[in-house]
Order: structure tokens, then C-alpha cells, then sequence
């Protein structure tokens, strides 16, 4: 039994915002990197990325180094999808919706690239990776604040974000049927333009986050 319930390190470092989809699981989280100034762009904005089509370069999310949250042990690495390098942000959603991903396609069509670990009483699961990204393979032991790949556009995205998700089982499908609780360790919390220093941090949909890195 945990303390604090399941708690594990931030796979990501630096400014983030959580954005969770109408009908997203209240128990899985998407995170996209953005600046100071909660721009989610190097380049343009979201305008320029609703009615055009603009590169995953141009986001700061893309490539953004992914570490591994706890200590364990790799049960699934997955890194062959392609990923989206041109987005709409229209059309994309249009197309996800049209083309829906199907159980009989693996669960590839729908996380991407992911990466799986068992940490021995539940498993985390990463999605949306950068193809050729991970550093990691099946069986691997892992430690937490390893880096173990890069944020990508794989799989059922519309654009560059980190999913991350706490399961009872290491079974995909049911999609969403064995989630479990959790938070982060540590990090910063912004309350009103107020930079908060946290522990146990329980994550919100459209609440800004500042992670360090953790030294390993």
C-alpha cells in the first residue's frame, strides 16, 4: 500500500499544460510543453494552426526528452509508427474522427510509439512517441529520471503531447478499464500567475506545471 497513493517522478522537465480532451478518462493525462507566456508555438500560434497547416517543429512540445517516472522494468516498447510531421489542427481532428482506430489495428493506432513499465505493483504507460526514439527495448531495467525517448505526433494524435497513464494490468484493451490514481512527486503549480512549489501533485485539465529534472 502506498502512503500517498501511487506517486511517481514527472516524465517531462520544464513548462507544461495539461489539455484532456471532451470525453478524455479522468485518470489519464495529456501534456503539451509551452513557454512563460503558455504559448504552445516556437513559431505562429494556435491560429495559424487551426486554418493552416504548420510543422510539428514548430511546436515546443515536439522532441522534448521523456523520462521514465519510476524504477522498474520495461514490458512493451513499441517504436515503428510514423509520426504526423504536418499538422492542421481542423483537419486533423476531422480526419481522427472519420478514420477511427480499431481495436483489430493494435494498440499502436491508437498510443503511437509507446513504452510500458512494470514498477512492480502497477505499470505506466507512455504514448505518442517520436519514431526511433527510444532508448530503451522489452526487458530493460529502467531507473527514474532515465531519459527513454522523445515526444512525438504517432498514433491517434492531433498534435505533438505526451500521454501518460497508471494501470492495474498491462492490458490495453478495454481501452481506459484499468486506470489507476496517481500523482507526481514534485514540481510547481501555477495558482493565478503564482508559481506554487508542490509535493504529491495531483494533476488537473488545464492547470500549468513547471517540472525540474530529477538527478540520477
Amino acid at each position: 500500500m502506498h502512503e500517498h497513493g501511487i506517486v511517481i517522478e514527472p516524465p517531462i522537465t520544464g513548462n507544461w499544460v495539461i489539455y484532456n480532451p471532451p470525453g478524455h478518462p479522468a485518470l489519464a493525462f495529456d501534456f503539451l510543453a509551452e513557454n512563460e507566456s503558455k504559448s504552445l508555438y516556437k513559431k505562429g500560434n494556435f491560429l495559424r494552426h487551426l486554418v493552416t497547416f504548420i510543422s510539428v517543429e514548430d511546436t515546443l512540445t515536439w522532441s522534448s526528452p521523456v523520462f521514465s517516472p519510476v524504477n522498474g522494468v520495461v514490458v512493451a516498447c513499441h517504436d515503428v509508427e510514423e509520426d504526423r510531421e504536418k499538422i492542421s489542427f481542423v483537419y486533423d481532428l476531422l480526419s481522427l474522427l472519420i478514420n477511427k482506430a480499431k481495436v483489430s489495428d493494435g494498440f499502436g493506432a491508437f498510443g503511437g510509439n509507446h513504452i510500458m513499465i512494470y514498477a512492480g505493483d502497477f505499470y505506466v504507460l507512455l504514448c505518442h512517441l517520436k519514431k526511433g526514439s527510444a532508448s530503451v527495448k522489452k526487458g530493460d531495467t529502467v531507473k527514474a529520471g532515465q531519459q527513454i525517448g522523445e515526444v512525438g505526433n504517432s498514433g491517434s494524435s492531433i498534435q505533438p503531447h505526451l500521454h501518460i497513464q497508471v494501470m492495474s494490468s498491462d492490458r490495453y484493451f478495454p481501452l481506459f478499464k484499468n486506470l489507476l490514481p496517481f500523482k507526481f512527486s514534485r514540481g510547481k503549480v501555477n495558482h493565478g500567475g503564482t508559481w506554487t512549489t508542490q509535493e504529491n501533485i495531483e494533476l488537473r485539465s488545464k492547470m500549468h506545471y513547471l517540472f525540474e529534472k530529477l538527478n540520477v
